[in-house]
């Protein structure tokens, strides 16, 4: 039997060939969105200067187990905002916090980042 060439390849070899090209380049522009994404949500977290961190009950201790914010026990796995003065919130209350003044909630230390050096200390001293 002689070697087959391309021009004698059947139409549905074609077809297989485009459409697994097709899946690589979709599954690859999936995960490029995904670590895109993954490292924004990252930069933003730095620049706001907290690290966020998941709730586990043996790793805090006795007496930080509220948030200062809205007063609510953590719960496991819940997303908490951890400020570099080590003091812990809900992620959520320390983005609504930040939004009124760039500092802690219990040390009313600035925080250290982008935003606490571009932003003024807080809300009434941008209106003024």
């Amino acid at each position: 039997m002689p070697p087959v060439t391309a021009q004698e390849l059947p139409l549905n070899t074609y077809v297989v060939l485009l459409g697994l090209g097709l899946f690589i380049l979709i599954l690859s522009l999936i995960f490029c969105c995904f670590f895109i994404s993954k490292l924004r949500h990252q930069a933003r977290n730095v620049r706001a200067g907290y690290k966020m961190v998941v709730f586990k009950d043996e790793a805090v201790d006795e007496h930080v187990v509220t948030c200062a914010v809205c007063l609510e026990d953590f719960r496991m796995s819940d997303e908490l905002g951890l400020l570099a003065c080590k003091h812990a919130f809900h992620k959520r209350c320390l983005l609504d916090w930040l939004e009124i003044r760039c500092s802690c909630p219990m040390c009313n230390i600035p925080i250290s980042g982008d935003t606490a050096e571009n932003q003024p200390a807080n809300l009434l001293d941008e209106l003024m």
